[in-house]
């Protein structure tokens, strides 16, 4: 039977991982998509590779590195199938996003087989009649890896695997021969090996969990990608590096203060021998470059202010009500970094004064308004608070009728009585009157008063009005 000897070669193109994909304390969860091959690859002829058994391979290896809950192969054909991406190998990044997301993944891993060939070749050793036949398996996968909650792709990767046989014929042997079964299993293994330890590397950096005395632990076990003897630089992370436009973290400054090498690789962990410097858990490891100088690390930077201001709208009170423009509006804003950045009154650039305070004025519209105060620290972060108001500008209108209240009596029981034209009863036994009448538009600050008796006498008198 051949026998292939591997020989491997992987490149990688890797995005930083996000920090909170590195910071979680749970396991994330991973969601693979069944690999494709890409659309110039044809199978060379004897080497039948089967993609589901490939995928199946890497969900497997994934599985074992302890480090993922990897979402079941069932449920990640079935929505694709619903979704009409079965066949889409490394598909765009918005519909993986969508994918991961509906199947509640953090990631979204997707591949596709780009190159796939068999090499033979036959040659007739000289003097001689016999025949040597050289075989090169070659295996290249591209995979990219989406964090679904960011809708980032957070690395890009291509692995690759070479297997090469040589086998010696009495006679010329035939060019296409099939591959060994264990040679084209052997191979898939070796580079999905190779592809998860990238994986790994993208999404969970390896890391120094325990250090006594001359010895560190590493959170990497069988299955991780460090073996004995391995040498890792170990480095402290410094203060993050934010985009001032995105807000996006682009990484963060690191300084290297040890060296370990690998000792002994356990089925959770490894332990490594301290080389030099002071490593201390939770720093990142990275394999060994350059010389064995150490810096002392740099002082922890002071922790990230998350808090935003506090603001006390002064004026105007809640439900106050006003008639006159423009309304002055008066706030006071704290913040425990002591750095207000920014305040604004209904959006518009606020004010300090003497006191300290933040004013600004607005026009009110006739009714109730509402106006917001936004308030912004040196970090970036925002708080806002409102107060309601009623304005009414117009006076009320005023309809009345006045009347004049006058008060008499006569001594004639059966004249007839007018006050200002109007006709007035009076009490037939005692000749009492009170009545309310209209004031004379001619003359209103005069009440004139006539009594005519049977005979036609009248009587004319006249009272002020008071």
């Amino acid at each position: 039977m051949r026998k292939l000897m591997p020989v491997l070669g992987l490149g990688l193109l890797v995005a930083a991982a996000p920090a909170q994909a590195q910071n979680q304390p749970n396991k994330v969860s991973i969601a693979v998509a069944p690999f494709t091959f890409h659309r110039t690859v044809a199978a060379p002829p004897g080497a039948a590779l089967e993609t589901s058994a490939l995928s199946n391979k890497f969900v497997t290896a994934l599985v074992q590195t302890r480090k993922f809950d990897v979402v079941e192969r069932e449920r990640v054909d079935k929505l694709l199938g619903e979704m009409q991406m079965a066949e889409a190998g490394l598909m765009d990044p918005a519909r993986a996003v969508q994918a991961g997301r509906m199947l509640g993944a953090d990631f979204f891993l997707m591949g596709e087989i780009s190159v796939f060939t068999l090499t033979t070749t036959v040659r007739e050793i000289p003097g001689t009649t016999r025949f040597t036949r050289a075989e090169e398996l070659r295996i290249i996968l591209d995979m990219r890896i989406v964090d679904t909650r960011t809708s980032r792709v957070v690395s890009a990767e291509k692995g690759e695997a070479v297997m090469r046989a040589q086998q010696l014929f009495p006679q010329r042997p035939p060019a296409n021969a099939p591959v060994d079964p264990k040679a084209l299993d052997d191979i898939q293994r070796e580079v999905v090996n190779r592809c998860v330890v990238k994986v790994i590397d993208a999404i969970y950096p390896i890391r120094i969990i325990a250090v006594t005395g001359a010895e560190a632990s590493i959170n990497r076990g069988e299955g991780g990608g460090v073996a004995a003897g391995d040498v890792l630089d170990v480095f402290v992370e410094g203060q993050e590096m934010i985009d001032p436009d995105t807000g996006e973290v682009l990484g963060s400054e690191e300084t290297k203060v040890a060296r370990i090498r690998v000792s002994q690789i356990l089925p959770r962990f490894s332990k490594a021998q301290v080389l030099g410097g002071q490593p201390a858990v939770g720093q990142i490891c990275r394999p060994a470059s350059g010389d064995a100088a150490f810096s002392r690390p740099a002082p922890p930077p002071p922790p990230r202010d998350t808090t935003p201001p506090v603001i006390t709208i002064l004026s105007p009170r809640e439900g106050a009500t006003f008639n006159a423009n423009p309304i002055n509006v008066a706030a006071q804003v704290t913040d425990d970094s002591g750095q207000v950045a920014r305040v604004t009154i209904a959006g518009r650039d606020a004010t300090r004064d003497e006191r300290g305070n933040w004013r600004g004025q607005v026009l009110a519209n006739e009714g109730g308004n509402r106006v917001v105060v936004e308030a912004f620290d040196a970090a970036g972060n925002k708080a806002q608070a409102g107060v309601t108001f009623a304005f009414k500008s117009t006076p009320p209108n005023v309809e009345a009728e006045a009347r004049l209240l006058v008060e008499g009596s006569v001594d004639d029981l059966g004249c007839t009585l007018t006050i200002n034209g109007q006709a007035v009863q009076y009490d037939k036994r005692t000749g009492r009157y009170s009545v309310r009448v209209a004031p004379d538009p001619q003359n209103p600050g005069v009440v004139t008063i006539v009594a005519t008796d049977e005979y036609g006498n009248q009587r004319v008198e006249t009272r002020r009005v008071q």
